[in-house]
């Protein structure tokens, strides 16, 4: 009876210490099956008439580092943008895997800065998510 309790034991310590051996970060991830879509969080800048606002610039900033990660457009997609109104926040390749990241959406028209938002940004194994913060900004 004692051999079989000391084995229970060493058991349930082997299977503890593989249980945290094996949830790592590198391995939290490893039997995610993830969509092919390529995600995009879109801020949409409009007037009080909603009609869109063509930016002439955006910037994107990291909040914790100040370091800027505003997402990469050619000059067609930031065409597109400026007709559309709706300026990238960040993507799929914006953060590391299961990462939080508090980041500032700041717009710019003849050089001034007309618009300035707060945003919470997470990914998970596969795709970038809002925690928290307005997509839809209006400028007066």
């Amino acid at each position: 009876m004692i051999r079989l309790v000391n084995s229970i034991k060493v058991t349930v310590v082997l299977s503890t210490i593989l249980l945290f051996i094996s949830c790592n970060d590198n391995n939290i991830c490893k039997d995610t099956v993830c969509t092919l879509e390529f995600r995009t969080i879109l801020v949409s800048v409009k007037n009080q008439d909603q009609n869109p606002i063509a930016l002439d610039s955006f910037k994107v900033i990291n909040i914790q580092n100040n370091s800027d990660m505003t997402v990469s457009l050619s000059n067609s997609e930031f065409e597109a943008a400026q007709q559309s109104g709706k300026y990238p926040l960040v993507n799929d390749s914006s953060l590391n895997t299961n990462e939080e990241r508090q980041v500032q959406f700041k717009g710019y028209i003849d050089n001034k800065e007309v618009i300035n938002s707060t945003y919470k940004v997470s990914t998970d194994c596969c795709h970038i998510g809002l925690i928290s913060g307005v997509l839809n900004l209006t400028l007066n």
